[in-house]
């Protein structure tokens, strides 16, 4: 799959959850992430611009070392829910 007409962000984004064996591929991390995008119907410009300024202020935060493992997030959720 040719991901070159990505934005680097989101291309950087997605192989680092392959990384982190979060997804086998990166094939996966995409179709999941075309999926979640089309859960809700009511998907507008204005919503996307807010979620990318979100996962671009989330990126940044983890290239600065703010950030939590995907391990750390994970055992919080499966306590809150479990």
């Amino acid at each position: 799959m040719d991901i070159s007409s990505l934005p680097n962000n989101i291309e950087n984004l997605l192989k680092a959850k392959v990384s982190e064996g979060i997804f086998d591929t990166l094939e996966d991390a995409i179709s999941f992430a075309v999926q979640v995008a089309f859960i809700d119907n009511n998907i507008s410009k204005e919503n996307i611009e807010n979620l990318n300024s979100e996962i671009e202020k989330g990126w940044e935060e983890m290239q600065a070392g703010k950030g939590r493992s995907s391990e750390e997030v994970f055992k919080d959720l499966r306590k809150k829910y479990a």
